[in-house]
């Protein structure tokens, strides 16, 4: 009985060297899977930050394009063209601005969930 108990211990303490051994393995690989992630994490957001600028502009130039075609066509006088076209260009992009910055994060988010898809 001594002998069948010895040899369990000994089988139990060489298993249980084995798991410590291949356990540290296993964080080694879970540390490297979690350094790619971040790396992609980060990638990914600057490139969302990227892209939700860019349309955020876009939406900006319009509206300003916009508002200075209604002000030039809204002017009255040939004279005051220019000065109504600008005055448009500077409340259509006002608009323009306002209306990009609260759909910033629309973008953003977009952006980041099809690169994180990839």
């Amino acid at each position: 009985m001594f002998k069948f108990t010895l040899r369990f211990a000994a089988a139990g303490l060489t298993l249980l060297g084995t798991v410590m051994m291949t356990g540290q393995d296993f964080s080694s690989s879970a540390e490297a899977s979690s350094n790619v992630s971040a790396q992609r994490s980060r990638q990914c957001s600057a490139e969302a930050r990227r892209y939700a600028d860019r349309n955020t502009r876009r939406t900006t130039a319009r509206g300003a394009a916009g508002g200075a075609a209604v002000g030039a066509i809204a002017s009255q006088s040939r004279r005051n063209t220019g000065r109504n076209a600008g005055r448009g260009a500077l409340i259509g992009g006002g608009a323009g601005l306002f209306a990009s910055t609260s759909r910033w994060n629309v973008y953003y988010n977009y952006s980041y969930r099809n690169c994180v898809r990839r």
